[in-house]
C-alpha cells in the first residue's frame, strides 16, 4: 500500500508501537517535575489503557473506539497549562524519535495532538 494512502497508525507500525509509545511516556511522567503531580492519584493502568485506545482511534484505527469519559470532563479540574501540554508534546516526539518512527509521521501525530489542546488546557 502507498504510504500516502497508509493511516497514521499505519504509518507508525501498528498499535504494538502505539502500546509502547503510550507505556514509556508515562513511564516517563512519573519522573517529570512537571508533569507528575497530574498522575499522582490517578489509576495507571486506567490511563495507559484509555489514552492506548484514544490514541488508536486518533490515529485511524476504524475498529478500536474510545470509551473513556469525555475529555473536557477528565481535564478540567486538573488545571493542566499550555506548558504542561508542551511538555507532554515533547516527551510523545522524543519517544517517537527513538523508535525510529519517521519525522513526518511523528509530525503527523503532534498536529492531531493538538487539536485537542483547547479541551485539555484550562490554566492558560
Amino acid at each position: 500500500m502507498d504510504n500516502k494512502k497508509k493511516c497514521l497508525l499505519e504509518k507508525f507500525g501498528g498499535e504494538q508501537h502505539v502500546f509502547e509509545l503510550m507505556d514509556q511516556f508515562y513511564y516517563l511522567v512519573m519522573f517529570d517535575n512537571l508533569l507528575r503531580d497530574k498522575f499522582m492519584k490517578a489509576d495507571m493502568s486506567r490511563v495507559r489503557n484509555q489514552q492506548k485506545k484514544f490514541f488508536t482511534q486518533m490515529m485511524g484505527d476504524g475498529k478500536t473506539q474510545y470509551a473513556g469519559r469525555d475529555l473536557v470532563e477528565v481535564h478540567k479540574n486538573l488545571g493542566i497549562t499550555n506548558q504542561q501540554f508542551d511538555k507532554f508534546k515533547t516527551h510523545l516526539k522524543n519517544i517517537a524519535l527513538d523508535m525510529e518512527i519517521p519525522t513526518q509521521n511523528i509530525e503527523e501525530l503532534l498536529q492531531l495532538v493538538e487539536k485537542h489542546r483547547e479541551v485539555i488546557v484550562f490554566q492558560k
